[in-house]
């Protein structure tokens, strides 16, 4: 029982740390996460744009999850690129996303 506990325990720990480890080529104090949603709004005219998704949790919570879109955004609709302005509220996305220390930054959007 001592043994399986100590593994689940290395399991898990190891599993946090990779979870937490920054990607090669991102800031140090930057951790990617991918959510997926329906769309709540996009604002065009922000300097970057941004996107905000809204996301219902396991426990029912509705998390809201807002981020800038600079661009070099890769942004796709199926398996062709589309563009931001493409995207329309209350559609299905998938947003991976940079969490830094100044805000959250997508990386990529994705929409069903």
């Amino acid at each position: 029982m001592r043994i399986h506990t100590c593994m689940l325990s290395l399991i898990l720990l190891s599993g946090i740390v990779i979870a937490t480890t920054p990607l090669p080529g991102h800031s140090a104090g930057a951790i990617e996460r991918t959510v997926r949603g329906n769309v709540v709004a996009t604002n065009l005219s922000a300097d970057p744009q941004t996107i905000v998704v809204k996301v219902m949790l396991a426990n029912k919570d509705e998390l809201i999850v807002g981020a800038r879109v600079p661009t070099d955004t890769r942004i796709t609709r199926g398996t062709k690129a589309a563009r931001l302005a493409d995207i329309k509220v209350g559609e299905s996305a998938e947003v991976i996303y940079l969490k830094k220390s100044d805000g959250l930054v997508a990386r990529s959007i994705h929409v069903r």
